[in-house]
């Protein structure tokens, strides 16, 4: 099945929903949200990236790797136009080096641990403290205050979600920084046999709706790999980054007490109700152990927002149509979605910042990262949209092609970048900034578990292995799941599950108490 990872925001959005009819329903792991280890067989840019370039006539140059599809084919003449623009705006030049999804992780550990020349990397929460830990990447403090446009174009709390000992590290992408899910229907099918699938926000509403479609189709409406509905927890609890997917701190409780989620009622009785799907043939019988799901998909679940559903229907090879699930949730790891981090043996890391302050406050620039090339890979149109009940012309994106292979949510804000021509709806202004500004915000947005016990650091690597073991048949309701998540616990606790709540715990109330 193929994933289109490459492509701007929407990119993240269409894996979910291919994940979610073939398996796992997250955004792709940032390392979703982040690295996504998925390559991207539709735009296969070269991953030919060069040494950095020396100043150029006196201009710093700012070598920024990036993430995506590999190097876009016409990177030369795109890096001719953006540093004309740069060279007159903030007197920089630039130099993008782009790695494909499937070689980032193992590209940015060389990157990171030989010291390998760059200004500025795109990171995120799987990584970001660890590298910081080994001293990889700049305090940007400072620099940071130096560039209000910075603080004008990322909210106060965001910045502050990215701070190690009271120190930012990393610039966050103000994107879609709140994780939502939808379910994604396939609209033909609900169209015959369910149509009030607009209604349906919730695991429980869901089973009539699946329950119409087996009976319309005869087949599965919901096809789920081995990592099932991990929007399920992941909705209701907060992993604050631990490193244990069973353990957290829930966005409905602002006592902040650490848990088991998976013992948890909100979490047992929906994976309760997708152990009555999988008993009634609502799922495909393989799902526990199927590395990817085939047949035609009735439903799936995916982070994104309402216009995304023009790229998961392409994902599908299908319309579909949409219905939240749940509610929008924000924590630390959700912002760390997407940081970019300046080297800390940088020679030019005032001028990176000032990069950065630029690519988040010129829209310009944004839609050349984001874009490409003006009249090769896109060109700007003028498009009638209806607001408030008025007919008004707004200035809109039309992609020429699709082989602009940067993944533009690691780039920087999109909330400012120009929509494209595909939606009425202005996406970044109209749903993502409602989304975030609206968002349930974890009880413990800020805070930043301190790994460097290794014994506790042991333990969860312990725990998370035996998470893994389990995750399959808890996710996709396969067996008895009171039974599963208690012979899990079981093994946990035996390997210290208990000792590192309490770890997490401590640190979690010195950080709160501290605020």
């Amino acid at each position: 099945m193929k994933k289109f990872l490459a492509l701007l925001l929407a990119s993240v959005m269409t894996l979910a929903l291919l994940a979610a009819c073939g398996g796992n329903n997250d955004t792709p792991p940032a390392d979703a949200n982040g690295a996504p280890g998925a390559e991207d067989t539709d735009n296969p840019g070269s991953d030919d990236t060069t040494a950095p370039p020396a100043d150029d006539g006196g201009i710093p140059t700012i070598t920024w790797y990036q993430v995506g599809g590999g190097q876009p084919a016409n990177i030369d003449s795109w890096t001719e136009k953006a540093n004309a623009y740069l060279e007159e705006k903030i007197g920089v030049h630039i130099n993008i080096q782009c790695i494909s999804w499937g070689d980032w992780g193992k590209r940015r550990s060389v990157i990171v641990q030989t010291s390998e020349p760059y200004d500025i990397m795109f990171t995120d929460f799987g990584s970001y403290s660890n590298d910081v830990a080994m001293g990889a990447f700049a305090d940007l403090t400072d620099l940071v205050a130096q560039a209000p446009g910075l603080a004008e174009a990322i909210p106060a709390e965001f910045l502050e979600a990215c701070k190690l000992d009271g120190k930012i590290y990393g610039i966050p992408a103000y994107k879609d920084s709140a994780v939502t899910q939808f379910f994604v229907w396939t609209k033909d099918q609900v169209d015959a046999y369910y149509p009030d699938y607009a209604n349906i926000h919730s695991i429980a509403d869901a089973t009539p709706a699946l329950q119409a479609l087996k009976d319309g189709t005869g087949e599965a409406p919901m096809l789920l790999n081995k990592d099932g509905i991990s929007a399920i927890p992941g909705l209701r609890y907060d992993g604050m980054g631990v490193g244990l997917s069973a353990l957290g701190v829930s966005y409905f409780d602002d006592s902040a007490k650490v848990v088991a989620v998976y013992e948890q009622p909100d979490v047992m009785d929906q994976f309760k109700i997708v152990q009555q799907w999988m008993e009634n043939g609502l799922i495909n019988s393989d799902a526990s152990t199927a590395a990817e799901a085939t047949g035609m998909c009735g439903v799936g679940i995916a982070q994104g927002w309402p216009a995304a559903a023009k790229g998961w229907g392409d994902g599908r090879g299908a319309e579909v149509v949409v219905s939240q699930f749940g509610e929008p949730v924000l924590s630390t790891d959700t912002v760390q979605g997407s940081l970019a981090c300046v080297s800390t043996n940088s020679t030019h890391k005032a001028e990176a910042v000032k990069l950065l302050e630029l690519v988040n406050t010129d829209t310009k620039f944004r839609d050349m990262l984001a874009y490409g090339e003006e009249g090769v890979n896109f060109e700007y149109v003028d498009m009638e949209v209806e607001r408030n009940g008025e007919k008004v012309t707004e200035q809109r994106v039309h992609k020429i092609n699709t082989d602009w292979t940067l993944a533009a949510y690691t780039q920087g804000k999109t909330i400012h970048m120009t929509a494209e021509d595909t939606s009425n709806v202005n996406p970044y202004v109209d749903e993502i900034l409602v989304q975030n500004e609206s968002a349930r915000r974890s009880p413990a947005m800020g805070f930043v578990f301190d790994k460097s016990d290794s014994a506790i650091a042991d333990k969860i690597a312990a725990c998370q292995a035996i998470f893994e073991e389990y995750k399959g048949i808890i996710h996709t309701g396969t067996g008895d799941v009171e039974a599963n998540v208690a012979a899990m616990m079981s093994a946990m606790r035996d390997s210290g599950f208990d000792e590192i709540v309490t770890a997490v715990q401590t640190q979690l109330d010195e950080y709160l108490a501290s605020k």
